[in-house]
């Protein structure tokens, strides 16, 4: 119905509910498909500032919201029975987690979510969910280091990663990770690729087209124009099963971190270990009159089925495109924002 109102509307925990995570920043959340259960938002994580002037406290928590009955529980750890699960290696913040679907050995179906943060050299942690040992109702939750090969990321905070899924049997192909900052604040505009079934990584090389007679590279390099600058806080969605999205982000200037509200594609070649970046837009300051984002870092940009979230006017001659909703940001120390913005990427030049 186009006359019906939408937006955000607030969730009221139930009366029952006796725990609820406390604040945070710089965390991560995963979404695990139902299958035929209850939907579940996994949150790990982050960083809890506490009273202004003492640093806070960087966590290590695992929080589960039932998605169908929104209600939040502690999964308890099956390495430690009787005690809520963790973040192996302890706290973390300025991580990705992101839902994997893979095959086991026999063939089953596996839903997992892979966490990657600094501490991920030759490894990532894999989470799974069961409720099958369950007899008072509680989640049960195990962590699996899973050992990885082939050159992987540096240590590094503030990354985005992406899944891209087979078309055919929508089981997970591979995992993509860009950018992110070193502990030193230096940014990256790499990309790596992670195959989940040989658990292998690959640099791709995405170098693009190169301005060699630029007057500012003292260099004699050449300043690389085809291929997204280096920053952190981007981020990164699925388009197809061989392409991912980035938007935004905020890269180091003159004048201290600069919001960015770019928007490209990548195409992920893996057997050539390349990848090809397009710019879709490009990044500028917002006018007044125009309807795009202004320039932003940890923002969310989450892929959706029009149908169940948008009026019927936005998508009914578009059934073929993607659409993503983009909410809130924050531009570097000026301000903070909670607009919602509708993204859609046409194929076509409709």
């Amino acid at each position: 119905d186009d006359s019906s109102p939408w937006g955000w509307k607030e969730v009221k925990h139930p009366s029952t509910q006796n725990f609820i995570p406390g604040p945070r920043l710089a965390t991560a959340l995963a979404v695990l498909p139902s299958k035929g259960k209850d939907t579940l938002a996994v949150l790990l994580g982050g960083w809890d500032p506490q009273i202004p002037g003492t640093g806070g406290v960087i966590l290590e928590d695992v929080s589960v919201l039932n998605v169908e009955t929104m209600e939040w529980s502690e999964p308890i750890s099956m390495e430690e029975k009787g005690r809520e699960a963790t973040i192996p290696g302890g706290p973390t913040s300025r991580h990705v987690a992101l839902p994997i679907r893979i095959c086991d050995v026999e063939g089953a179906e596996k839903d997992l979510i892979l966490l990657h943060n600094h501490r991920c050299q030759n490894f990532v942690q894999l989470l799974s969910m069961d409720s099958s040992e369950n007899s008072e109702n509680n989640l049960y939750a195990k962590w699996t280091l899973q050992s990885t090969k082939g050159e992987c990321p540096s240590s590094r905070g503030l990354h985005c990663a992406a899944q891209i899924v087979s078309s055919t049997s929508n089981i997970t192909k591979g995992v993509v990770i860009f950018g992110g900052a070193a502990k030193d604040g230096n940014m990256s505009n790499e990309v790596f690729f992670l195959d989940v079934h040989s658990w292998t990584w690959t640099k791709l090389d995405c170098a693009g087209k190169r301005d060699i007679d630029d007057s500012n590279n003292k260099n004699g390099e050449g300043i690389v124009r085809g291929m997204p600058s280096p920053r952190a806080g981007a981020c990164l969605c699925p388009l197809d099963e061989y392409s991912v999205l980035l938007f935004g982000g905020a890269e180091p200037s003159e004048e201290g971190l600069r919001g960015l509200n770019d928007l490209w594609v990548l195409q992920v070649d893996v057997e050539n270990g390349k990848g090809r970046w397009e710019c879709l837009i490009p990044s500028e300051t917002r006018n007044q009159s125009d309807s795009r984002p202004s320039g932003r870092n940890a923002a969310t940009l989450t892929r959706i089925d029009p149908k169940g979230l948008l009026p019927k006017y936005l998508w009914e001659k578009a059934l073929g495109d993607s659409f993503y909703i983009l909410q809130g940001g924050w531009y570097p120390f000026l301000h903070t924002y909670d607009d919602v913005f509708v993204l859609r990427v046409s194929s076509s030049s409709s």
